[in-house]
């Protein structure tokens, strides 16, 4: 089970930044089923709605939203070129504060 999340993980990370989500997209949608997009898109929104809750009390709630919304990500070409952008955002804004820490 965690090697294949290994492998998927992996994969994701060889794409570019900027790109990863849409290519995430696209290989789910080589094989559509409709049960899996159901559970999906089901989970996708738990997760996103656990985290809303947890922003508020104790725990990861970026995180897990974060998680949510990539679940969707594989149903929705709209979010996955959202979560692009803010993937080139992110990653910019990493870069800019590793120079800064650097001596």
């Amino acid at each position: 089970m965690f090697g294949a999340l290994k492998r998927r993980m992996r994969r994701f990370m060889t794409v570019p930044s900027g790109q990863r989500f849409r290519a995430f997209y696209d290989r789910h949608h080589q094989r559509p089923l409709l049960a899996r997009t159901i559970v999906t898109i089901g989970a996708g929104l738990a997760l996103i709605a656990v985290g809303l809750i947890l922003l508020v009390l104790p725990g990861p709630g970026l995180l897990v939203g974060a998680f949510g919304a990539a679940l969707l990500a594989g149903e929705s070409l709209t979010v996955a070129r959202a979560l692009d952008w803010v993937d080139i955002q992110v990653t910019a804004l990493w870069r800019r504060w590793r120079a800064r820490r650097r001596p």
